[in-house]
Formats: structure tokens, C-alpha cells, sequence
């Protein structure tokens, strides 16, 4: 269940405008997904109207699937769902005081349609605040400047979870509005920063490699990521497929290389080459290989020491993925 972020701004007096929000509507349900929503013009009434029909179509609670934010001092645009005062004044980027809108703040992705100002505007706060983009082009206006800036980002912000055609589908053609609203939905859930850390780290019977993962897993739900490795009985041949996919899907990668197998030089590797961010821990007295001594290396000589250096590049990580 992802929290989809949807705005931007349609002439509501063309049929393929009124069609497509409804089909995205009905696919946030469908899917499984929540809406936020910033409660503030007719595209956003329009879309939380759509939402509040799937659900209600399922015998859903709108309450538990919608939820507006309306800016201090201005009536909200609907009333449906769950519709709360955002703390700000406004959203836009001019105010001496900067701080994200809560509608971004809380998505997972964000998704524009259309729109001229405020929708670039909700568009530059999502990469402000390191949130997925998804720019639907296929009605123009500020979505498809906003595609065009983003895809020149892809291989930093997407690269390693998502493929490039994936993401390029954002700018189809649509002759098919229900399955142009399908992949968007389903685009949204599968772009959401990951809350999954992969460990690459011996499985060696050392008491201290055992405590060292125990670290790694308390510091990751103190930001509220899940940290897990392939347990070695899985393993077989060179690698497993259960590690490409760990390494894929992971939203980061630990790797310790205190007793220096092969293995876990080979699964950093494969970590780098997916671009996926890395922390590398080692225990104090390592000599590190030429080709890595230069890696900023947490070196520790008791759990102490691990977890207080890795809450500190985990910190790092978790504010540049908008966490």
C-alpha cells in the first residue's frame, strides 16, 4: 500500500480529462493505494471524487483512503475523505520560511497531470524533498516540463529499482486511458522508496559478525527501514537469484568486510553497479584491498561504535531518499 500524492490541473470539459481521473481514481483503490491530496482547485475535487467512489463502490471507508491537506485560512476545495489544516500559510516556493507541503511530505510518489504553475511548483517540491516524480505528459502543460527535468535525473534518483522503458511509458501516447491510469497507479507503487537495507556480511560463526548484524538491524528500524540478508542455506553456485533481488529491491546496502570473503566483495560490486547507496563497516585491524582502502569505511571495535557510525550514514541516507 503505497501513499500516491496526485495533482495537477485538466479542462474538465473534455470527455479523455473526465475519463482519465476517473480511471485514476478507480485504479488507487483497485490497487490497493491511498490518495493524498491538496484540497485546493477542481482537479483535486475531481480526483478525491473519483477515489471516494471506488472505495465506497467496495464497501471501503473514504476516511481511510483520502487524505487532503487545506493551506491556513482557505476553504478547502471538497470535503471528502479525511481533510485536515496544514500548518502553512502557503505552498508556494516564494515564502522566507521554506518548508514542504505536507501532501508531498507524506507521499511515497507523487504524480502531476496537466497543470501550469502550481502543479511545476508541487513538482519542484517533490524533488526538493527526494520524492519519487511520476509527469504524466499525455495532456501536456507543466507535467510534461517536469518529465523532461526528471528523466535527465533517472539514472541517479531511479536507477538499479526501476527501468528506464518503465519510467518512459510516463510519456505514451494513451490509446487506451484505463491502462494509461493502470501503469501510472502501478508505476507509483513500484517507484516508492524502499524501506528494505540488504546486509552482504559473512555468515561466519564469530560472535561478533552475529552482534554486528543484530546492529545493523536495530539502527535500520530506528529509521524505519527493515534490514535482512540471504541466509547462507540458501545459497548455491556463484550467486543466487535471491541476492539480485535483494540487491535490487534494497533501498540501500551494508556490507562488512571485517573477515574479507569473496562473496561480499562480489556483492558490493554488484551493489555499486546497480548505483544502489552503500555503507561499508569493517572491524578495527582490517586490512583493506587496495581497490576499496580508499571507501569511507566505518571501523569498530565494539557495537557501540558500529551503531553510532551507522546511524550516522543511515541518517544521511534516509533524509536524501525524503525519509
Amino acid at each position: 500500500m503505497a501513499d500516491i500524492l496526485i495533482a495537477g490541473a485538466l479542462d474538465f470539459s473534455r470527455e479523455d480529462s473526465r475519463t482519465f481521473i476517473t480511471h485514476l481514481g478507480e485504479e488507487v483503490i483497485a490497487q490497493g493505494h491511498n490518495l493524498l491530496n491538496g484540497c485546493r482547485n477542481e482537479f483535486d475535487r475531481a480526483i478525491a471524487q473519483a477515489v471516494h467512489a471506488a472505495a465506497t463502490s467496495r464497501g471501503i471507508d473514504p476516511e481511510r483512503r483520502i487524505t487532503s491537506y487545506v493551506v491556513a485560512h482557505a476553504d478547502p476545495a471538497h470535503t471528502l475523505g479525511k481533510v485536515l489544516r496544514s500548518r502553512l500559510a502557503g505552498w508556494g516556493l516564494e515564502f522566507e520560511s521554506l518548508h514542504v507541503p505536507e501532501p508531498v511530505h507524506e507521499a511515497e510518489a507523487v504524480v502531476v497531470v496537466g497543470g501550469k504553475d502550481g502543479t511545476l511548483c508541487a513538482a519542484n517540491w517533490a524533488r526538493i524533498d527526494n520524492k519519487p516524480l511520476l509527469p504524466v505528459t499525455a495532456f501536456g502543460g507543466a507535467a510534461l516540463t517536469a518529465y523532461t527535468e526528471e528523466l535527465k535525473e533517472f539514472d541517479a534518483k531511479y536507477g538499479g529499482r526501476l527501468d528506464r522503458a518503465q519510467y518512459e511509458a510516463l510519456n505514451q501516447v494513451p490509446s487506451d486511458l484505463a491502462k494509461l491510469a493502470r501503469d501510472v497507479v502501478a508505476l507509483a507503487a513500484r517507484v516508492q522508496a524502499s524501506r528494505f537495507v540488504f546486509a552482504i556480511m559473512s555468515f561466519s560463526d564469530d560472535p561478533r559478525m552475529q552482534d554486528a548484524y543484530e546492529s545493523f538491524k536495530e539502527v535500520c528500524e530506528e529509521f524505519e527501514y527493515e534490514c535482512a540478508r540471504v541466509d547462507n542455506t540458501t545459497a548455491s553456485g556463484r550467486i543466487v537469484p535471491q541476492i539480485l533481488e535483494s540487491i535490487h529491491r534494497a533501498a540501500f546496502v551494508i556490507a562488512d568486510l571485517s573477515e574479507q570473503r569473496p562473496n561480499v566483495y562480489y556483492e558490493l560490486g554488484l551493489a555499486q553497479g546497480m548505483k544502489k547507496p552503500y555503507i561499508v563497516t569493517a572491524a578495527k585491524g582490517t586490512l583493506l584491498p587496495f581497490d576499496v582502502h580508499d571507501v569511507p569505511t566505518i571501523f569498530w571495535e565494539n557495537q557501540k561504535q558500529l551503531k553510532d557510525g551507522l546511524r550516522r550514514k543511515v541518517r544521511e541516507i534516509a533524509t536524501s531518499q525524503g525519509r
